[in-house]
């Protein structure tokens, strides 16, 4: 693993940001740091770029020691949300930016410095577009400025903080599969920082979810979603709700219903969480109020409340949960049972 870090730790006036963080990154892997606000993510991301210094732990990358490190000898790339792009630089002088205050003896020539920008310019989509300024662009392509300037040092590394959280959700949506495709023609290790989920588990080969400063599952996409480590995880990858329960003799209850419990589940009280796609009619299962039904064409939006908790389902319209009455009574199954330790 070429980018690895050990027991980080890092505490502000007495709080305490990232508490005892271990992670390691593949060679040429894209991982998404996904949280809640505060729970550790641009911290954890600012110290692997060398802008910030944890309080105990190493970093280490390729066998180097990062914490001994200037940002500049640990070559990486950097990309925040709201681009830093220099305004009075144009497109082509931003991308050449970094190559170009390189020392003496480092630096490439002009003319290969040129060629640098061309490529990246196509790299990116914004050929014929290397004259302009960042006033004159749109804030996608902006963000493809400040991307194809971080790629130009050919980081080891490349760090990128909620890229696209100015952006509005069309543009996010074409800048995502855009940025995948880059990864793909580059291969550069890579670690995105996102609090948003979908945007995580779209793009990464991996998702670290964190809270409270501390990485509660690392795991692939469909691993995370389908075996959640903790409730949280469980919730925080889509709306669920969460009820007290009991586990005994193999048999799990929950609010008068009774169902076989899964094999390896906790024994005693539990918490079962439910997630809307999950639920389906039945005689038997968990007494629901329906609050909305919303009709959207060929699907529609049903708000239901379990236990006083509120949860939104979509469903096909011909779907027989879509076609329940406001004020309704019914009781719903849950056809996946996710049960975590109270």
């Amino acid at each position: 693993m070429p980018l690895s870090i050990q027991n980080l730790t890092k505490t502000f006036r007495g709080f305490t940001a990232l508490d005892a963080i271990a992670l390691e990154v593949g060679e040429g892997e894209f991982l998404a740091l996904l949280g809640p606000s505060g729970s550790g993510k641009t911290t954890l991301l600012r110290i692997m770029a060398g802008l910030d210094q944890p309080d105990a732990g190493a970093v280490a990358f390729d066998g180097e020691d990062f914490l001994v490190q200037t940002p500049r000898q640990r070559r990486v790339g950097l990309v925040f949300q709201h681009y830093a792009l220099f305004r009075h630089m144009t497109v082509a002088d931003n991308i050449a930016f970094g190559l170009k205050v390189r020392p003496r003896g480092q630096r490439p020539s002009k003319a290969d410095i040129a060629a640098r920008v061309s490529e990246l310019l196509r790299l990116v989509q914004l050929e014929g577009l290397e004259k302009r300024y960042p006033a004159q662009l749109s804030g996608g392509q902006r963000q493809r400025v400040a991307l194809a300037r971080a790629l130009a040092i050919q980081p080891r590394l490349l760090l990128l903080d909620e890229p696209f959280g100015a952006l509005d959700a069309k543009v996010r949506r074409e800048l995502r599969r855009w940025l995948r495709h880059i990864h793909n023609e580059t291969g550069v290790t890579t670690v995105f920082v996102t609090h948003d989920q979908e945007e995580a588990l779209d793009l990464a080969d991996r998702v670290a979810i964190l809270k409270d400063g501390r990485i509660e599952q690392v795991a692939t996409p469909l691993d995370l979603y389908q075996h959640p480590a903790s409730a949280f995880v469980h919730d925080f990858l889509g709306g669920a709700v969460h009820l007290p329960g009991e586990v005994v003799d193999g048999v799990l209850a929950v609010d008068g219903w009774r169902a076989p419990a899964p094999d390896g589940s906790p024994v005693g009280p539990v918490v079962l969480a439910v997630r809307g796609e999950d639920l389906i009619l039945s005689d038997e299962g968990l007494e629901t109020r329906v609050l909305t039904v919303s009709p959207r064409g060929p699907r529609s939006r049903v708000g239901i409340e379990i236990e006083g908790q509120a949860l939104d389902l979509e469903r096909p319209a011909h779907d027989p949960i879509a076609q329940l009455a406001v004020g309704q009574t019914v009781r719903l199954r849950p056809d996946l049972i996710h049960l975590f330790k109270e």
